[in-house]
């Protein structure tokens, strides 16, 4: 059994690769960058045979990467680790494991040996990513298709760097999905009838839209507001990386989400947890969310301002919660609900430090510094550097680079106005002779738009072995500049850094 599971992670963990395996420039490593944990997801994926990325995918979807130890939350069925596990699913999982319970709850590794175990009982014979992944509870095998599909850029609870790889190539095996009852565009998932009252309110019974933290996971709270025992629900879910919403109580009936505030008011719950608003509130969820907001003021004739839009923490509904905290922006949101979610996306004031030449195989590292010049957030894994037409680059890094087309995600969340950077190395690639690369960059929010102007990361590659010659170029109009540089000499380490007020 040991030996079948070192071979099935071989299969399934792409950085196995043969000695035969022919160069090239996709992916090849699942989970790169600094931080500790990607060599234990690297280890933990390679001794059970869950593939690596997707225990990574699983920690990132469920907790950000970060350990939690919430028990019973109030709006979600608790979770415990580094994958979010419930309590129950904690317990079986170190038995099958063979950790103990305190392990399993409080030690990344022996978390995810847990949920791996899990994992394997759910799906025994799965024999590809594709198979475990189908295994999952759909609500969670959305997220984490989505996940993978466009790769993470995620951050440790000490800043150093996770990076998973996009698989564009998974399959989804989604099926459809049924629309919702309200909110068009949104995903109906029903709530157990055992968590809402059955009404027929209309407009003029509605006066209220109440603003909640799920303090859990989206698949967690989904699937807590269809267990019968948990007498809590709430009329909308949005999810936090892409602000998707899912419909669970159709708005005429009551739903349970704000104790004795529930008969004359709307509920939308919110992916994450208050006390880390810089992990979960992103921009496309205050987006989409105003958006839904937006909407059902409309409908029922509720003022877009505080007040009828009122935070849970501060509903008059004789409980003591506090979401979605301190940390919501009331403001930004409230100006979204007014202008209907519109957001902006707009980049100016480039500056790119990049080497002004580099050696043939060499490694570099590139800094690209831009100001915010939209109204809307720079989140830190959706807020990527792609290469202009989505072209493979030259200059790609196994390991640091999202995909061939993706350099990085932001560095940090930026705000309108501010100044934000995107960090990530290159690769310079084999040349015969000293050539110049120019490689052109753009913004995307993934899934949402391009923006900003091109952003060039210019470099002179020379040979390991010097030659002579002529000079070469690639790129359209760089042979000049080329050949200006051979002219002067220019073969120092020395960085340049090249502004553009744009």
């Amino acid at each position: 059994m040991g030996n079948r599971l070192v071979g099935f992670a071989c299969v399934l963990w792409t950085a196995c690769v043969s000695p035969s395996t022919p160069e090239r420039a996709t992916p090849v490593i699942s989970v790169g960058g600094d931080s500790p944990l990607v060599e234990i997801f690297t280890r933990v994926g390679a001794e059970t045979g869950v593939p690596a990325e997707l225990l990574a995918t699983l920690a990132h979807v469920e907790t950000r990467f970060r350990i939690t130890d919430d028990g019973h939350g109030s709006h979600g069925r608790g979770a415990r680790g580094l994958l979010g596990l419930g309590p129950d699913e904690l317990v079986r999982g170190a038995r099958l494991a063979g950790v103990t319970d305190e392990a399993a709850r409080i030690d990344a590794e022996a978390n995810l040996r847990a949920g791996a175990a899990l994992l394997r009982e759910a799906s025994p014979d799965a024999r590809t990513l594709d198979e475990l992944v189908a295994a999952l509870h759909p609500a969670l095998r959305r997220e984490v298709t989505a996940a993978l599909g466009r790769g993470v850029d995620g951050r440790d609870a000490d800043g150093h760097s996770i990076i998973i790889a996009a698989r564009t190539h998974l399959s989804t095996g989604l099926g459809t999905v049924t629309q919702a009852l309200g909110y068009p565009g949104a995903e109906w998932v029903p709530a157990s009838s055992q968590n809402y009252d059955t009404a027929n309110r209309d407009v003029g019974d509605l006066e209220n839209v109440v603003i909640h933290t799920t303090q859990g996971s989206f698949s967690g709270t989904l699937g807590w507001f269809q267990n019968p025992a948990a007498k809590v629900s709430s009329h909308y879910v949005v999810r936090s990386n892409d602000g998707h919403v899912v419909q669970m109580v159709a708005e005429q009936n009551v739903a349970w989400h704000d104790k004795c505030f529930n008969t004359r008011t709307l509920g939308i719950e919110h992916e994450g947890k208050a006390e880390q608003p810089e992990l979960w509130y992103t921009e496309a969820m205050y987006v989409e969310s105003a958006k839904l907001t937006a909407y059902l003021c409309d409908k029922y004739g509720i003022a877009k301002e505080l007040g009828p839009i009122v935070g849970h923490g501060g509903a008059p509904d004789c409980s003591d919660h506090t979401d979605p905290g301190d940390g919501w922006n009331w403001d930004h949101y409230l100006d979204l609900v007014r202008t209907g979610g519109a957001p902006t996306f707009d980049a100016g004031d480039v500056v790119v430090d990049v080497p002004a030449s580099v050696t043939s195989g060499e490694r570099a590292t590139v800094v690209v510094t831009i100001t915010n010049r939209g109204n809307t957030t720079w989140d830190l894994d959706l807020t990527r550097l792609g290469t202009t037409e989505d072209r493979e680059s030259a200059f790609f890094v196994d390991g640091d680079w999202l995909s061939t087309n993706r350099a990085t995600g932001i560095d940090a969340r930026t705000l309108p106005g501010a100044t934000g950077t995107f960090t990530f190395d290159i690769v310079a690639p084999a040349v015969g002779e000293p050539t110049v690369f120019d490689e052109g960059f753009r913004l995307v929010e993934e899934g949402v738009a391009w923006f900003g102007p091109e952003i060039h990361v210019v470099t002179q590659v020379i040979p390991r072995e010097p030659t002579t010659g002529g000079c070469s170029t690639t790129g359209t109009g760089s042979g000049a500049f080329a050949c200006a540089i051979l002219a002067l000499g220019v073969t120092s380490r020395r960085r340049r850094r090249i502004a553009r007020r744009l």
